[in-house]
């Protein structure tokens, strides 16, 4: 697992516990992101077995990729790297519907990963599939900054700890794979067949201190350097973050590792009307309040030099959730207050509209103000 806080290269795997989360969406946008603030980015399409991040790109299904890659095709990796259309923006597509692609093994997962790090870039965006295959975790642990998106329903935040449950419990396989006695008791829980057996990761580095304790404290270590983040995606007011609260509860109190949250994102048709011209948001609608949010997540990875860790302000605020929620109240405010004028432009005079358009705007001002005290330190500062 790279420690991305160590390294002027960042990867970044992004991930889902379910589908139809707007995943592959967000990731394109978040590269066009970066990309756009002068960054050199890689895009990676590793949902291997479904591959659509070429269509949100707008981008052909008819370029070598990953699938050319592990099947054996005499190319090398720097061979399936294309150049997109924007700025600082690469592409690397998935399966290119080669056959077999969405199962492959550990090797070749390796081989993969081992082929990224040698890339001369700045960032480099993995976008993972659904669920908790065993190439989507190791994909998503080759990484220690991983992001999962989620919507604020039920399936959605139940799926998302079920992700991060097994990752954590696939992060410790492997970790202790050459240890005989602890694997033993690892692949032990694994047999457990009734609901919710495999016990939480207290419990489970209790019970391994008693086997090795020396092997316990670096198994601590690697949890703690652990940091995913969650971004909250199609929410249609920020009292959806508290249904996010519970997930939040379930992770500090069974899995014990840091977690975060890179920001919410709200519900727009704009998205869906994107996808089917095949064009990022970023690009058909850079002034919708979805594409401003995005590029706000990306700024704040921009000005993490130590990505995954955010340099917060937690005398403010006590962690980057409360943050998120108060950067979608800004977002409502400013979104009801644009409403509220073009209604209101309608039926007031002109001298009526200019006063109540003032009046909105001194506010929308304030907030603004109060959003830029409380969020993220410069890099200045970094």
């Amino acid at each position: 697992m790279i420690r991305c806080e160590n390294s002027y290269k960042k990867i970044i795997p992004i991930a889902s516990g379910k589908g139809g989360v707007g995943k592959t969406v967000l990731a394109a946008n978040l590269g066009i992101a970066l990309g756009r603030a002068g960054f050199r980015t890689i895009l990676v399409d590793l949902d291997l077995g479904g591959s659509n991040l070429h269509s949100v790109l707008g981008i052909k299904n008819k370029f070598p990729g990953i699938g050319n890659f592990i099947s054996g095709k005499a190319l090398s990796f720097k061979e399936i790297i294309l150049r997109t259309e924007y700025p600082n923006l690469f592409f690397i597509p998935g399966d290119v519907l080669v056959p077999g692609t969405a199962d492959i093994n550990y090797i070749q997962r390796k081989r993969v990963v081992d082929n990224l790090l040698k890339l001369e870039t700045d960032y480099i965006l993995l976008d993972l599939g659904s669920g908790t295959h065993a190439s989507t975790l190791d994909f998503f642990l080759s990484s220690n900054a991983g992001l999962l998106v989620a919507i604020p329903q039920v399936p959605s935040i139940l799926n998302t700890y079920s992700f991060l449950k097994n990752a954590l419990f696939r992060l410790l396989t492997r970790f202790f794979a050459k240890e005989k006695k602890i694997s033993e008791y690892l692949k032990s829980l694994q047999k457990e067949t009734q609901p919710n057996s495999i016990p939480a990761a207290g419990k489970i580095l209790t019970d391994i201190e008693r086997i090795n304790p020396e092997g316990c404290s670096n198994a601590r270590q690697i949890l703690q350097a652990f940091k995913p983040h969650l971004i909250v995606n199609m929410a249609k007011h920020p009292d959806d973050l508290a249904i996010v609260e519970s997930l939040r509860n379930l992770v500090q109190k069974n899995l014990e590792i840091p977690f975060g949250c890179l920001g919410i994102v709200f519900r727009d048709d704009l998205v869906h009307e994107s996808i089917e011209q095949m064009r990022p948001l970023l690009q058909m609608a850079p002034e919708s309040l979805v594409s401003k949010q995005i590029s706000r997540m990306a700024e704040k990875i921009l000005q993490s030099k130590n990505f995954p860790d955010l340099p917060l302000d937690l005398s403010e605020y006590k962690d980057s959730f409360e943050l998120a929620e108060i950067e979608a109240h800004y977002d409502l405010a400013e979104t009801s207050s644009a409403e509220s004028a073009k209604k209101q432009e309608e039926a007031l005079t002109p001298e009526e509209f200019l006063t109540v358009l003032t009046a909105q705007q001194k506010k929308i001002n304030e907030l603004q103000g109060t959003i830029r005290m409380l969020t993220l330190r410069g890099r200045q500062e970094t």
